[in-house]
């Protein structure tokens, strides 16, 4: 469940690097989704769908509104319980190519996650 979620980030200028206005990227958005759904944003480009996501997984942090997600607000959560929602949580960027780091092969894009949330048997 997504309550007036809100996502900004300061735009500095100035000799001393002062933050003189925000750019909005999420405005109060709210919506629910139950186990086995799935979710798309869909917007013009600059519209906040990958900013909605990125706080989401609290990869950005959001400015106001409340995430829950299995019962716990994801902003009061530890990092190892971060870690898992993480795990549970899918995010398909709108352009998955671009997603792709071309210094690493595909197995190893696939497999990065799976290493860094402990699920490969061995080593």
């Amino acid at each position: 469940r997504v309550r007036n979620l809100v996502t900004r980030f300061p735009l500095r200028s100035g000799l001393l690097n002062r933050v003189t206005r925000e750019v909005h990227a999420v405005e109060k958005v709210s919506f629910d989704l139950w186990p086995g759904e799935t979710l798309s944003l869909v917007g013009e480009s600059g519209s906040g769908k990958s900013t909605t996501g990125r706080a989401l997984l609290r990869l950005v942090e959001s400015q106001g509104g409340e995430i829950i997600f299995n019962g716990q607000r994801i902003d009061t959560l530890s990092p190892g319980k971060l870690q898992a929602l993480r795990r549970d949580i899918q995010f398909i960027f709108q352009d998955p190519y671009a997603s792709l780091d071309p210094r690493q092969t595909i197995g190893d894009s696939i497999i990065e996650p799976l290493r860094v949330h402990g699920l490969l048997p061995g080593k």
